[in-house]
């Protein structure tokens, strides 16, 4: 029973932490500094701290994409799902 427990609890504060990166990312994309900088301020340390890692993984890999698609002639997901690269 406790490990089930345990269990159950692991996968909220993992959803929990996939719903509060999906919404700063949301907010981040829509330009909206002002609800963004209220939403970071009520995190910890500990949060901001994966939230920054997780922000930078993600721009580093969209680069990537981006830079890939550049190399091979394909400037939109669009041309990528076609199958022309």
């Amino acid at each position: 029973m406790d490990q089930a427990l345990t269990s159950v609890l692991e996968a909220i504060g993992v959803a929990s932490r996939s719903l509060a990166l999906q919404n700063a990312i949301s907010m981040a994309h829509d330009a909206d500094r002002q609800r963004l900088a209220v939403y970071l301020e009520a995190m910890t340390p500990d949060q901001l701290a994966g939230m920054a890692d997780a922000a930078h993984l993600l721009s580093v890999e969209a680069g990537r994409a981006l830079a890939r698609r550049a190399r091979d002639g394909c400037a939109s997901p669009a041309d990528a799902a076609s199958g022309e690269l």
